[in-house]
């Protein structure tokens, strides 16, 4: 029989582009993920007292074992790449939870505890790119260790600036056996002590973002410790496992992630970005704003009519703003609601034969003729146009 023991929090999640409102956490989705594929799972948290009968419900076929904190703690997110506010606002009260010990281990860093843990087989991922803590300050000890973490986290836990002396520190220091560094679109990075293997990132349609890392720590958990894959191979299956949620928001994990030929490897296509898109009001110009900076996030260089031109009359604003669109790679425009301006600029673009990605919430169908028309590519999720832009072909 197999078993895993999943420590970390528990905690309610709430999107507001796309709608998410779950009870889910790390560790809660790290649990629902290897629902069905492991026999037994036990999930260590801590919850408040009225948390406690809804994660009863939620995790029907998991053992759930929780230590009692003193207020539910949220996370609340604008869309699935915003960074979320936490309440209750820091300091967040601390939890005590018992010493865990399992023979395949995961554990997630948690806001309210940082419980000692021990286990033959352990997956480590500190979820704190402020302030990642170690695995070994809390005693925790392993015999074989995985850690998996993001640059920031990497080079937090390490304190230092160079990701291969942070690899060098933490196999010495915590003495990791595998060390997994997630790239975002870059995909991952598997550390042995003999070998270095890099894992893609994959191609979906549709990105919801909250909670892929969980994901690929469970899938990972599952090759590397439970199904006996060697590192390369299990973090290849949490990589497409990922993709695989990302797409979907479907748990517990789909068992074909190891199709080769289901998707295609992800690679930043970089260049120069003409974003276009109503900024008049307040709320059409922090839309702007935040799709320049998540543009810049995802490796492109963003040429903004507001921000690299400023307001001005047409004789002036349309001639720049014109060449602009000549000279760039690719268009990302916002469609959301009605800009006669926006829709010119795309008809220009597909004109020049310019690649268009357009974000076309709450569009009419009549008013998606022109770039439907003109094959541009239409999303009516805001991060699922910002991913299809920053890997086109």
């Amino acid at each position: 029989m197999t078993e895993i023991d999943i420590v970390g929090g528990i905690y309610r999640e709430k999107c507001s582009f796309p709608y998410w409102d779950q009870l889910f956490g790390s560790a809660g989705r790290a649990a629902a993920a290897l629902t069905g594929h492991v026999d037994l799972i036990r999930l260590h948290s801590a919850l408040s007292g009225g948390e406690v009968r809804t994660a009863k419900a939620v995790f029907t076929e998991i053992d759930l074992r929780v230590s009692a904190r003193a207020k539910p703690i949220a996370f609340e997110y604008l869309h699935s790449l915003s960074v979320p506010k936490v309440s209750p606002d820091q300091p967040i009260p601390q939890a005590t939870l018992p010493s865990i010990s399992g023979q395949v281990l995961v554990k997630f860093g948690m806001l309210e505890a940082d419980p000692h843990v021990s286990g033959d087989h352990v997956i480590y991922d500190p979820q704190s790119s402020f302030n990642p803590i170690r695995f070994s300050a809390s005693g925790s000890s392993a015999n074989h260790l995985a850690i998996i973490a993001n640059r920031s986290e990497i080079l937090g836990l390490a304190r230092t600036s160079s990701v291969d002396n942070a690899v060098r520190m933490l196999f010495d220091a915590d003495r990791a056996e595998v060390i997994v560094l997630k790239d975002g679109l870059d995909g991952a990075t598997v550390y042995e002590r003999e070998a270095v293997t890099h894992i893609p990132a994959y191609v979906t349609q549709n990105v919801f973002s909250i909670g892929s890392g969980d994901v690929f720590v469970a899938a990972f958990a599952l090759g590397w410790a439970i199904r006996g894959l060697k590192p390369s191979s299990a973090a290849e299956f949490a990589s497409r496992s990922t993709a695989d949620y990302v797409e979907s928001r479907l748990l517990p994990l789909q068992s074909n992630s190891l199709n080769a030929a289901k998707r295609r490897p992800a690679a930043k296509a970089g260049g120069n970005v003409y974003l276009a898109g109503p900024f008049r009001e307040l709320g059409q110009r922090m839309m702007i704003d935040d799709a320049r900076k998540q543009l810049r996030g995802l490796g492109m260089s963003v040429f903004s009519p507001i921000h690299d031109i400023g307001p001005g009359t047409a004789d002036v604003v349309v001639k720049q703003d014109l060449a602009a669109i000549e000279q760039c790679d690719a268009v990302f425009a916002i469609l959301n609601g009605s800009s006669p301006g926006t829709v010119f600029e795309v008809g220009y673009a597909r004109a020049l034969g310019k690649p268009v990605f357009c974000v076309t919430q709450n569009m009419r169908d009549v008013d998606l003729k022109l770039p439907r028309g003109s094959d541009a590519c239409l999303h009516d999720d805001y991060v699922s146009a910002l991913f299809q832009i920053a890997w086109r072909t």
